[in-house]
């Protein structure tokens, strides 16, 4: 199982990062929590789904995967930064019910591939999925509200870093897919 968990902390490193950006925005306790479950249900569905689903959608879905996060990403990005250069509050815009199911489900889609290949291999399909979604939810917890923590050293146009920050991840990850 030490395999499951290393596997889970290296598909949650993506959470970690947008949670750290996501958790520089003004948004209430409640919405974070909520951010954090929805990335863990993802993260903790997607591998059931992969083995459900079988290797053909999981081959398509793959080959879009890392796209589909890129652009959701960069929108979540600019939309943030627009709205912090309008001056307009983005609680509940960058923390809107569409960001909130769409970037979660996003970045957790390479894990359908993983969830044939954990079955494939042997490895108990609901327990590897468990361990994955509790350590990808746990990492981007722990971004989201490191992210808060941070916002109190940087609270002048925290938003506006945070719609870049999320951009800059955006734009690094299509430079290493083109590489």
């Amino acid at each position: 199982m030490m395999t499951v968990v290393l596997l889970g902390l290296l598909v949650g490193l993506d959470n970690l990062q947008v949670g750290a950006g996501l958790g520089l925005l003004r948004m209430s306790v409640a919405r974070r929590w909520a951010f954090a479950a929805a990335f863990a249900l993802c993260e903790t569905v997607m591998p059931l789904a992969g083995l459900a689903l079988g290797r053909s959608v999981a081959a398509f879905a793959g080959v879009w995967a890392e796209e589909i996060g890129i652009a959701v990403l960069a929108l979540c990005g600019l939309l943030i930064i627009t709205l912090a250069l309008r001056g307009e509050e983005t609680p509940e815009a960058a923390g809107s019910n569409l960001a909130l199911a769409g970037l979660p489900l996003s970045l957790s889609l390479d894990n359908l591939a993983a969830g044939v290949g954990l079955g494939s291999l042997g490895f108990p399909v609901l327990a590897s999925a468990l361990i994955i979604g509790g350590v990808s939810g746990t990492l981007c917890a722990a971004g989201l509200f490191a992210g808060g923590w941070l916002r109190r050293w940087v609270p002048r146009r925290a938003e506006l870093w945070s719609g870049v920050y999320l951009l800059i991840l955006a734009v690094g990850r299509l430079l290493g897919d083109l590489s």
